[in-house]
């Protein structure tokens, strides 16, 4: 429990009330105390109390009184009756009228603690209670917000039933996200009279009186939307879908959003066009008409509604025409689900990173024959020209290709890097020398391409296992023997 209110005259039974809870096996966060009927009575006008502990006879307002007034508060406590024997008959009188328990004075320690653990599974029950109750209205005012048809008799039903239970005056809705738990502790500051809805997806209904709407903005996370005033439960699908369409402008602006009612005009792309400049490796060109028809809809000019099904179409389309090569962990279906983002912004920046690297992987795959084609001109090239002073980069010129893609493509068609190439070229070369001519082997080592004599002798050793002097032995050695 959270609260305890003590209601005692005597100061030492009070004191000694107040010490029993304190140890008392259930967990209690406040304990209260008061002197008599009527202060007692001001902190339960001021304040929620889980547990009433009464005395009967006190000054100015006695535990009868009291007890009296407090049942009739809007979360009235529940009472236990501290009396002494003379005051017996009244304690019964008291439980016959909602009083939870009594004890008797002196009050023995055990008792206390046993008629506060009965009350704490009270406390439990009643919300329970109140759990699902609040959970069967949340329940009704969703279907009424979002499910039911105004004319069906079940909607009409539900309206009439819930009304009581419903803001009485005129309200505004605001439209938002779920909040992360940084952002609860700003919620707290909303008026009590405030109701919050689950609506679609992460997104929340908040409503409050309209007189009581300074500043809430400021407590929701963006995007957050708007609707008019209304009044009464029969007028909430109208504010959700004002404050929704509120929301999704303030998707596209960053501001608290109000729906636009004024003539939008259609937008100038479509979800094939888009897809048609994917297929031409055009990413740049997406990523620049998709940001300037967000600004036309940021500009309120243009339909939120639509700017979604554009993207939904275009993305559909490429993951359809495209579905051989998009990679499993990186399918951009996501994207075809605009308002799962954080806001517009994100939005393009993630989807314009992703067209990067799909375009480029795109523009591989259908320049694939050509690519090859100058990839096997750059190995001839090396063949006829690797006694020379080759690099990459004089090699990707001569092809004319760009010098990464080149390294990449070189690698898939030769298995090789490219100097590990190139080196296999020269050790070839350096063999065939040792094996058909008496040069010098630091003569035969520049003839084949290698300016360094001692990085070529490490070369060479590591590639063949000999040094060149003793792969020359070795090769007329063998020679020698396969003479008849």
């Amino acid at each position: 429990m959270k609260t305890v209110l003590i209601a005692e005259d005597e100061k030492l039974i009070r004191k000694g009330l107040e010490a029993m809870v304190r140890r008392a096996p259930v967990s209690v966060e406040e304990i209260l105390t008061a002197k008599d009927g009527e202060e007692a009575l001001e902190i339960l006008r001021r304040q929620t109390v889980d547990v009433l502990i009464t005395d009967i006879r006190m000054p100015r307002m006695d535990g009868i009184a009291l007890t009296e007034q407090a049942a009739a508060l809007p979360n009235p406590p529940l009472v236990l009756v501290v009396s002494g024997y003379d005051d017996f008959n009244y304690a019964i009188s008291m439980l016959r009228q909602g009083v939870h328990d009594y004890l008797l004075k002196p009050v023995e320690r055990e008792r206390l603690f046993a008629a506060l653990e009965k009350l704490e599974e009270k406390l439990n029950e009643q919300r329970r209670e109140e759990q699902i109750i609040s959970h069967q209205y949340l329940h009704a005012i969703r279907l009424i917000m979002l499910e039911q048809e105004e004319s069906g008799e079940e909607y009409q039903n539900l309206v009439e039933r819930y009304e009581s239970d419903f803001i009485k005056e005129d309200y505004v809705a605001y439209c938002a996200r779920a909040v992360s738990e940084d952002e609860r502790t700003a919620l707290r500051k909303l008026p009590e009279e405030a109701l919050r809805f689950p609506a679609t997806g992460d997104l929340f209904l908040y409503v409050l009186p309209a007189g009581q709407q300074e500043s809430t903005e400021d407590l929701l996370p963006m995007p957050v939307g708007i609707s008019r005033r209304h009044r009464g439960l029969a007028e909430l699908r109208n504010s959700y879908r004002e404050a929704f369409g509120g929301w999704q402008r303030s998707f596209f602006t960053g501001s608290p959003g109000r729906e636009d009612t004024g003539n939008v005009k259609p937008l100038t792309v479509t979800g094939r066009q888009l897809l048609g400049m994917v297929s031409l490796a055009w990413d740049k060109e997406v990523s620049k008409l998709l940001g300037e028809q967000a600004e036309i809809v940021a500009k309120g000019e243009g339909d939120p509604e639509e700017f979604a099904r554009i993207c939904s179409e275009f993305i559909k389309g490429l993951c359809s025409a495209y579905e051989n090569m998009i990679e499993p962990d990186d399918d951009p279906v996501r994207f075809a689900q605009l308002w799962n983002f954080k806001d517009i912004e994100l939005y393009l920046e993630e989807l314009e990173a992703w067209l990067s690297r799909f375009c480029v992987q795109l523009a591989v795959k259908f320049a694939d024959y050509e690519n090859k084609q100058k990839i096997r001109q750059a190995v001839q090239y090396m063949q006829a020209h690797f006694t020379e002073q080759l690099n990459m980069a004089v090699v990707s010129n001569y092809v004319s290709m760009n010098y990464s893609l080149f390294s990449l493509l070189f690698k898939q068609y030769t298995g090789a890097n490219f100097v590990n190439y190139l080196q296999e070229l020269r050790i070839k070369e350096t063999q065939r020398l040792l094996e058909t001519t008496d040069w010098r082997v630091n003569e035969i080592g520049r003839k084949a391409g290698f300016s360094d004599e001692k990085h070529f002798l490490k070369v060479f050793k590591a590639a063949t296992g000999f040094s060149p002097t003793e792969y020359r032995k070795a090769k007329a050695i063998l020679e020698q023997k396969e003479e008849p």
